[in-house]
């Protein structure tokens, strides 16, 4: 609410997420009020005058529960791209590297991958358009380049608060990597080559994170967990990365590069692997978007793990040419 005025009309207006605990409570003279769990704010319900106690019932819900739920929004994606077909993105393998200064003239004969094409056109007095943010891989001279182009100059706003979760405070680039070829394609859980690079601008400066589910021969001091009430996933390593990284963003248009040799990826003509390309969207100060090309799962903004963890499953193909 824009003021706190006692009696103000709260029509329009929503709890918002991370609501705690709000009570709802009937008075004797049969009015009805809401103390919600952020603002602590005391609200007047009107237009619930028949409302009418129900008995007192015990809802048991588990960790198995849960973890149905997690597998079914998995197995219903799962279902989606079989129904769809695999998405596939063909990468470049090419002998001059694209240069890293946000101006993507370069990537004219790339091939480019949706990410979020959703949203409502403008009617004639809005300036609203649909989403149309897409992205492109492309490999030279020993690096990895991503390329993005979102139609949004901020869309990178991020608090950094988080060191090691960058994906939960704000906007940022994603790409998922699967560099072991040999993986089995249909992996629920992540392996030794599997990847993470989560890309934004904090304090006007860029960040890299690469996050590693697996690292064969990691040391259990190196291991970061992400926890919320309900589980922990841990990750072997997250690294900070920014000094490899080359970044460079113009007018909502985004190149980053990294070495192949930080992703363990040695692509060759042909080769397929599991990988995705995706973006965060933030506001303040929090990530409240998830959308990746080929991965449609990821509604979840509110749960730590969910928005941590590594689906190859759900990934597509990268096949480099």
């Amino acid at each position: 609410m824009p003021v706190a005025e006692r009696g103000l009309s709260l029509e329009g207006h929503t709890l918002g997420s991370e609501n705690f605990w709000p009570t709802i409570t009937q008075t004797p003279d049969g009015r009805i009020y809401l103390v919600d769990g952020a603002r602590s704010s005391l609200i007047r319900l009107d237009g619930l005058d028949s409302i009418r106690r129900l008995p007192d019932t015990a809802l048991s819900v588990s960790r198995r529960d849960l973890d149905r739920c997690t597998a079914w929004a998995a197995d219903t994606e799962a279902e989606r791209q079989r129904e769809q077909g695999t998405a596939v993105l063909r990468v470049a393998l090419r002998e001059t590297p694209p240069g890293v200064d946000g101006k993507l003239d370069d990537w004219a004969g790339a091939a480019w991958a949706d990410i979020d094409k959703r949203g409502t056109g403008a009617y004639f007095n809005s300036d609203s358009k649909p989403y149309d943010i897409v992205g492109a891989v492309a490999v030279a001279g020993g690096r990895l380049y991503a390329a993005y182009r979102t139609g949004d100059r901020q869309p990178l706003k991020n608090t950094g608060e988080m060191p090691v979760a960058l994906f939960k405070t704000g906007g940022a680039l994603d790409l998922m990597i699967g560099a072991d070829a040999a993986a089995k394609a249909d992996r629920r859980d992540p392996v030794a080559g599997d990847a993470r690079l989560v890309v934004t601008v904090v304090d006007g400066k860029p960040r890299a994170l690469l996050y590693r589910p697996v690292v064969r021969g990691a040391r259990a001091q190196d291991r970061v967990e992400f926890s919320s009430p309900w589980r922990t996933i841990s990750f072997d390593r997250v690294d900070d990365v920014t000094p490899q990284l080359q970044f460079a963003a113009a007018q909502g248009d985004y190149e980053v590069s990294i070495p192949l040799e930080i992703l363990g990826l040695q692509p060759k003509e042909g080769m397929q692997i599991r990988g995705d390309i995706g973006v965060l969207r933030g506001a303040g100060g929090v990530t409240i978007a998830r959308s990746y090309w080929s991965n449609k799962a990821t509604a979840i903004t509110e749960d730590v793990p969910s928005e941590a963890m590594l689906t190859p499953a759900l990934w597509g193909l990268f096949r480099f040419e």
